[in-house]
């Protein structure tokens, strides 16, 4: 059972300044202390947040960041639902320099943490190898997905070749980190790129490779059909065309998969456009049947 090992922020001394009070708790789950990110009251040591509000949210972060990169979508979701994220393993401020072998791995890793939680609806909101844990959770059945929202490079047929090799340049000493500024709609926001900065910066390149690794492995064996939840594939209308084609296929390979375009972003909708994004989850809960 996860064990809380710490909690951040005190709710009864308000912001200050520059800086805003966002609760955070740490849990051990399998002797790794995991960081979860969540909104609302702060709840007791080894309790569960408070996810009475709405539809409970899991938001899973892609390889190389944090469970932060989903925070301006959590705080507009925050006033009907129950949004909730985590630092992955070897990501951000959860522990272990490695990031878990395998894609079932994580998936797993999140199911020892949220299970004893009692949750009895779940919507799962995934960008990148977020999208392909939470193919895995909604395959499980361990928790109760009701819904999957799939943003960001997502699903089987994206090549993650070029990332790995030069990931591995990066670990080896034989290249500079860099940070990608790749995948935004022309003429991104600075302030968002600065926030994009911030969290990638936290993540450790070996992390990142170990992360790619599994998810190129889960990509070459998933079986799409075990998944029978209503799952959306958001598409930002700048995404590269070969992208696009590519998270079109995932979308149909999926039993009750659909695709939603956002307009003026990139593959990095939920960041470029969190308003609209959080309004294809509100309708996505609303049209699986699990909005209270």
């Amino acid at each position: 059972m996860p064990r809380e090992v710490g909690n951040l922020g005190d709710p009864t001394r308000p912001a200050s300044g520059t800086v805003r009070y966002v609760p955070d708790k740490y849990f051990d789950v399998n002797g790794i202390a995991t960081l979860v990110h969540h909104r609302g009251l702060t709840t007791l040591p080894r309790s569960a947040p408070d996810l009475d509000s709405g539809q409970p949210v899991l938001f899973l972060h892609d390889a190389g960041v944090n469970g932060n990169t989903f925070a301006e979508a959590m705080d507009q979701l925050m006033d009907d639902h129950s949004p909730v994220s985590l630092d992955l393993p070897g990501h951000g401020r959860s522990a272990s320099l490695d990031s878990l072998p395998t894609v079932e791995a994580m998936a797993s890793h999140i199911e020892s943490l949220m299970a004893p939680w009692g949750l009895h609806s779940l919507t799962v909101v995934g960008d990148g190898l977020g999208a392909a844990i939470g193919v895995e959770l909604a395959a499980n059945g361990s928790l109760p997905v009701s819904a999957l929202v799939c943003v960001g490079s997502v699903g089987p047929f994206i090549s993650l070749t070029s990332q790995i090799d030069e990931l591995t340049q990066i670990t080896t000493g034989k290249a500079r980190r860099q940070f990608d500024t790749t995948g935004y709609a022309p003429e991104p926001d600075e302030k968002m790129m600065r926030k994009a900065f911030s969290h990638w910066v936290t993540t450790d390149p070996r992390a990142t490779l170990g992360a790619r690794q599994a998810q190129a492995d889960w990509n070459g064996r998933v079986d799409l059909a075990r998944v029978a939840c209503r799952t959306i594939v958001v598409i930002g209308a700048h995404t590269e065309d070969g992208s696009k084609a590519k998270s079109v296929s995932f979308a149909d390979q999926m039993k009750l998969g659909q695709i939603v375009m956002i307009e003026g972003t990139g593959t990095h909708s939920a960041q470029e456009a969190p308003s609209d994004f959080c309004a294809v989850i509100r309708n996505t809960i609303t049209e699986s049947g699990t909005a209270t």
